[in-house]
């Protein structure tokens, strides 16, 4: 049993990905052919940067060096049998920071920026979150435990560099509210509930004064073998740590598609025990603890979870997708950089702020949940249709007034629509207004639309975002809208 959990660590870009909204503009992620090279933490032949691992490969490599906690089998599955290989698709490659140098030396080098706890604007924060497992200073390192002292070296460079690093408090708080927060940010987060955290990770973290949240499942706070006791978590929240869910069992994907084979009910009832429960136990046990944000396993994620956590009263989940967290990132799909045993290069990619990542797509509101309107302020720049407002038109032109703008350059604007990506809008340098006009209609409410734009001389990019609703008459063809 604990082998299994040895494919989600390798699994933990694939999960997330395969399920996670990308923007459009970005080349399917086809399987490429297996390439020469190891593959970290087992010792089977392939390049996850370039190519794919099958899965069944990955299990036999990993169940000869890992020791993963497993969730309580599900009836029926246990004797089931082992599913045909599958493909694993990798993360798109983040532009600026897929070939950074590993540093020769033992402690961890962070690339020279310049980091201030100064607040800024909120669209200019930027905020890597880093993802932990397992500790250990004697057993050797694997994919998802990570040497102790190597760990103490990461969290010293944070502290050498000035790196601001957050709560999650402030991290909610910014991205779903008006707190400002530096330029480059940085959360520690530590998932599953290994004992180690307790006894390798905490002293260090607290030792540092760096603030981290720990995401446990619930079945796994037992304090027998490896597994935290709940007073060694206390002990940890009353000491600055914050509290997450990582569900009650912590899932695989397989049972959540043999859900998905009876239905959306089966799926919903199994997110509402996994997800809604988890919280529930997390607040009994640890009175006090709000339990606002939830991580899935494997950061394998269905819409099914998504509505399941927000019924549940989480207000984020996160995922493995490892790239930068902005403001406009979908806030049911924050990305993480899951930082292994084995591949201290995830750290210095996670670092890196000097390479400004590429903008994302904004992502529209989950069916259901078109109470997301208004979730961005009103941009300073007009807008049309305005912020916030409800639309009967399902083509209507999309636009923003760049007037109290300096002279602007064309090549110098961008404009992303929801459902669309990156669009081919049009600037009217007389009028000083860029503007786009769909080429079928929007089907999907509330529509966020984000532009940006650099100013003469800089390079940094200005952003609007805003949103918009379509009046829900207009947006499924019915019997009453057709002509006779």
């Amino acid at each position: 049993m604990r082998s299994a959990l040895g494919f989600l660590s390798v699994l933990m870009i694939s999960a997330g990905v395969a399920c996670a909204e990308l923007p459009p503009e970005l080349p399917p992620m086809t399987p490429l052919p297996l390439a020469p090279g190891p593959v970290t933490g087992g010792t089977i032949k392939g390049d996850p940067a370039a190519g794919i691992v099958p899965v069944r490969e990955l299990i036999e490599a990993n169940r000869r060096d890992e020791d993963i906690p497993m969730a309580e089998p599900i009836p029926g599955e246990t004797a089931a049998p082992s599913a045909p290989d599958e493909s694993i698709p990798n993360a798109e490659p983040i532009p600026g920071e897929t070939h950074l140098q590993l540093p020769s030396q033992a402690t961890p080098s962070i690339p020279p920026s310049a980091f201030s706890p100064v607040p800024v604007p909120q669209h200019e924060t930027r905020v890597a979150i880093l993802g932990y497992h397992d500790f250990s200073r004697t057993l050797p390192a694997t994919e998802m435990r990570m040497n102790t002292d190597t760990f103490r070296a990461q969290m010293q460079a944070l502290k050498t560099a000035g790196v601001p690093i957050i709560t999650m408090k402030d991290f909610l708080d910014w991205k779903l509210g008006d707190k400002q927060l530096p330029a480059k940010c940085v959360l520690i987060t530590i998932d599953d509930g290994w004992k180690s955290v307790y006894t390798d990770a905490y002293p260090i973290l607290r030792e540092m004064k760096i603030p981290f949240t720990v995401f446990p499942y619930t079945k796994f706070i037992t304090g027998r073998g490896s597994a935290m006791s709940r007073e060694q978590i206390q002990e940890m929240l009353n000491n600055g740590a914050t509290l997450g869910s990582h569900s009650v069992s912590h899932l695989y994907p397989r049972s959540w598609r043999a859900a998905q084979r009876k239905g959306t009910q089966a799926v919903l009832d199994l997110a509402a025990k996994e997800i809604g429960e988890s919280r529930k136990i997390l607040q009994e046990r640890f009175p006090g603890s709000d339990v606002e944000a939830y991580c899935y396993p494997g950061g394998f994620v269905l819409p099914e979870m998504i509505t399941k956590a927000e019924e549940a009263g989480f207000r984020a989940a996160f995922t493995v997708i490892p790239r930068k967290v902005t403001k406009d990132t979908d806030r049911w799909r924050i990305h993480r950089y899951m930082v292994f045993g084995k591949d201290p290069k995830t750290f210095t990619r996670a670092v890196n702020f000097n390479t400004p990542s590429a903008p994302e797509t904004p992502s529209p509101a989950p069916a259901g949940h078109e109470q997301g309107l208004g979730s961005y302020p009103a941009p300073a720049q007009p807008v049309f249709p305005a912020a916030n407002t409800v639309v009967r038109n399902q083509n209507p032109d999309i636009s923003i007034s760049l007037a109290r703008e300096p002279q602007l350059n064309p090549k110098d604007m961008e404009m992303r629509v929801s459902g669309f990506g990156l669009v081919n809008a049009k600037y009217d340098a007389r009028e000083k207004v860029l503007k786009w006009a769909p080429s079928r209609p929007l089907r999907i409410s509330p529509v966020t639309v984000q532009v940006r734009w650099k100013v003469p001389g800089g390079n940094i990019w200005q952003t609007a975002t805003w949103q918009f609703g379509i009046a829900e008459q207009e947006m499924h063809f019915i019997p009453g809208n057709l002509v006779k």
